[in-house]
C-alpha cells in the first residue's frame, strides 16, 4: 500500500486553523520517497513530496492533543486572571498576563496570533497609565509586526516605546527599542536610517556603569549594516568591539551569532574556506532550530559560492530536515530558494519547480508577503539564467510591486 504525500493529506484535509498542529506532527514525522532519491526528480523533492506515516500520527495523537490542551488551558488561565484584574481595576496586572500569553504564541510561531496578545497589552498598559509596562508592551507588538513584515506599524511601535522609555529615564528599554527600530529599517533597506539608531542605542547605554547584553546586540547589527552597504573592512570594528563585551559579560549565546557574522563577513570578501571554517563553529555553537537551519543556509551559500554545488545541496538538505523535524516550516521557502539557485546553477531546466513549492508553501501556510517577493526575485534570476527573458520579466516586476507596498527599497533586495 503505497503512503499518501503531504501535499495529498493537505488537499484532503480541510483547511482548519484547529487542524494546523496535525498537520505539523505529519510533516515532523514524515520521510522523503526513497524511490524518487536516485531518479532525476529526487533533486526536486520538497516537504510536499514527502511520505506522510499514519501509524506515527496515530502514535502521537494523545501527546499532540495533551500538548494543545496544555496551551489552551494556559490561554484560559490567563484570561481568567485578566478578567478578575480587569474586575478590580487593576489593569497593569491584566496586560502582564497578555504579555505572557504573547511569549506563549511567539514560541509557537504564531506571530499573527502573538501580535494581537501584545496589542490587548498595549491596550490595558496604556488604561493604567504604566509608563515602563507600555513601553514594553509597544516592544513586544513591534517584534511581533516585524515578523509578520508589517514593517511601517513595527517601526512606529518601536519608536513610540522608545520615546515612553527616554522620558522616564529607562535605559535598558530605550536600548532595546532602539535596537528594535534599527532592525526594522534594516529590513526595509534603509541602511543609513538604521546605523543611526544602532548608534543611538550604544550613545544611551553609555551612561551605564555596566555593560549589558544590549550592548553586544547594537555592535552586531551596527556590523551587519556597515557590512551590507559595502564597507566591509570598517565593518570589521563594531563585530571585534561585540565579541570583547559578550566575552567580558560572559555571553555565551553570543557566539553563534558572532561566529556566523564572522562567516558572512568573510563570504563578503570572498574568502570562502575561512567563512566556511566560521560557520562551521557558529553550527557546532547554534542552539535552536531557527537558528540552526539559517546557518546552514549561510553555509550552503558557501559551498555555493565557491562551486561546490554538490556540498550546498547537501548542507541545504539538512536545513530542510532540521527545520521539518524542529518544525520550523516557516523556514523552508528559504531553503527552496537556495536548492533552486542551485539546481539553476548545474543547468536544470526544472529548477523552477522549486521555486514553485516555495510559493505553494508560503500561501499554504499564509506566511508574510515579503516570503514571495523574495522567492519572486530569485526565480526571476533562475527563468533568465535559462534564457526565459519574458517570465523572468514578469517575475521581477511582481517583486518590485511586492516590495513597493512593504516600503522595502531595491536596495535591500540584494
Amino acid at each position: 500500500m503505497k503512503r499518501p504525500t503531504i501535499d495529498s493529506v493537505r488537499a484532503a484535509l480541510p483547511a482548519l486553523d484547529e487542524l494546523r498542529p496535525v498537520l505539523d506532527q505529519l510533516i515532523a514525522d514524515s520521510a522523503p520517497d526513497d524511490g524518487r532519491a536516485w531518479a532525476g526528480s529526487g533533486a526536486l523533492a520538497s516537504v510536499d513530496d514527502r511520505l506522510v506515516d499514519g501509524d506515527a500520527l496515530a502514535a502521537a495523537t494523545d501527546t499532540l492533543a495533551e500538548r494543545e490542551a496544555a496551551h489552551t488551558s494556559a490561554v484560559y488561565a490567563t484570561v481568567s486572571e485578566a478578567v478578575t484584574a480587569l474586575g478590580v481595576g487593576d489593569e497593569a496586572a491584566a496586560a502582564r498576563g497578555f504579555l505572557h500569553v504573547f511569549a506563549l504564541e511567539e514560541k509557537r510561531d504564531r506571530f499573527d496570533a502573538a501580535e494581537k496578545w501584545a496589542d490587548a497589552a498595549v491596550r490595558a498598559a496604556e488604561r493604567a497609565s504604566d509608563q515602563e509596562l507600555r513601553s514594553l508592551a509597544l516592544r513586544r507588538r513591534g517584534r511581533a509586526r516585524r515578523a509578520c513584515a508589517r514593517y511601517r506599524d513595527g517601526e512606529r511601535d518601536y519608536e513610540r516605546a522608545f520615546e515612553i522609555s527616554d522620558a522616564i529615564g529607562d535605559v535598558q528599554g530605550s536600548a532595546e527599542a532602539a535596537i528594535g527600530t534599527g532592525n526594522l529599517l534594516e529590513d526595509e533597506g534603509r541602511w543609513d536610517d538604521a546605523e543611526q539608531w544602532y548608534r543611538r542605542a550604544l550613545a544611551i547605554l553609555d551612561d551605564m556603569a555596566e555593560l549589558t547584553s544590549e550592548r553586544w546586540h547594537a555592535l552586531l547589527n551596527l556590523h551587519v549594516v556597515q557590512r551590507a552597504q559595502g564597507e566591509v573592512e570598517e565593518s570589521v570594528t563594531a563585530l571585534r568591539e561585540a565579541e570583547a563585551v559578550a566575552t567580558e559579560i560572559g555571553a555565551s549565546e553570543a557566539a553563534m551569532f558572532l561566529e556566523n557574522a564572522w562567516g558572512q563577513w568573510h563570504l563578503a570578501r570572498g574568502e570562502h574556506m575561512e567563512a566556511i571554517d566560521r560557520l562551521r563553529t557558529a553550527l557546532d555553537r547554534a542552539e535552536g532550530t531557527r537558528a540552526r537551519v539559517t546557518i546552514r543556509l549561510n553555509l550552503a551559500q558557501g559551498f555555493l559560492q565557491s562551486s561546490r554545488t554538490l556540498d550546498s545541496v547537501e548542507e541545504a538538505r539538512r536545513a530542510e530536515q532540521a527545520a521539518i523535524v524542529g518544525t520550523a516550516f516557516g523556514q523552508l521557502p528559504e531553503v527552496y530558494r537556495l536548492l533552486g539557485r542551485a539546481a539553476a546553477t548545474e543547468g536544470n531546466p526544472d529548477a523552477f519547480v522549486l521555486f514553485e513549492r516555495a510559493l505553494a508553501l508560503i500561501d499554504a501556510r499564509g506566511l508574510p508577503r515579503i516570503e514571495r517577493a523574495r522567492t519572486l526575485e530569485v526565480y526571476a534570476l533562475a527563468e533568465e539564467q535559462k534564457g526565459e527573458v519574458e517570465s523572468a520579466t514578469a517575475l521581477r516586476r511582481e517583486a518590485t510591486e511586492l516590495y513597493a507596498q512593504l516600503g522595502i527599497r531595491p536596495a535591500r533586495t540584494r
